[in-house]
């Protein structure tokens, strides 16, 4: 998605500084979008679509339309920067019913064999206790 993001700004003649500025956000955010310390949220994107909305979604999140509905009023040289299709963020074929296992390791246990169990103590409610001494 990032680049389809840099590409709507190429397109559109936009430094990083000033796509922030034109969707409303933080300049640091889209310096840590581009940088990949962040993904885009929800509300990115809506805030991209709601500004260009000449942008198509598809094009934004999967990059498998044009980027916009209507392209013939764009210059040459967009049409030819759009041709190129950009890797999808989210394959549609994935299933989301399915998934993933998740392995949890157990934690390593060290037995000493020189410690042995002296005494175990069980305290009731009552405020009372029981001592349990091995034989």
């Amino acid at each position: 998605m990032i680049d389809r993001i840099l590409e709507l700004m190429k397109l559109k003649n936009l430094t990083p500084s000033q796509f922030a500025d034109e969707i409303g956000i933080q300049r640091s955010g889209i310096s840590h979008l581009i940088s990949g310390r962040n993904k885009p949220s929800l509300e990115f994107v809506m805030k991209v679509l709601k500004r260009f909305p000449e942008v198509k979604a598809d094009f934004l999140l999967y990059g498998i339309t044009q980027i916009a509905d209507d392209q013939s009023e764009m210059p040459m040289a967009e049409k030819e920067a759009i041709s190129k299709k950009a890797p999808a963020l989210f394959d549609p074929s994935e299933s989301m019913d399915t998934k993933p296992e998740i392995k949890i390791p157990k934690p390593a246990r060290k037995e000493r064999p020189d410690k042995k169990i002296e005494k175990i103590v069980v305290f009731y409610d009552d405020k009372t206790f029981r001592e349990y001494e091995p034989e």
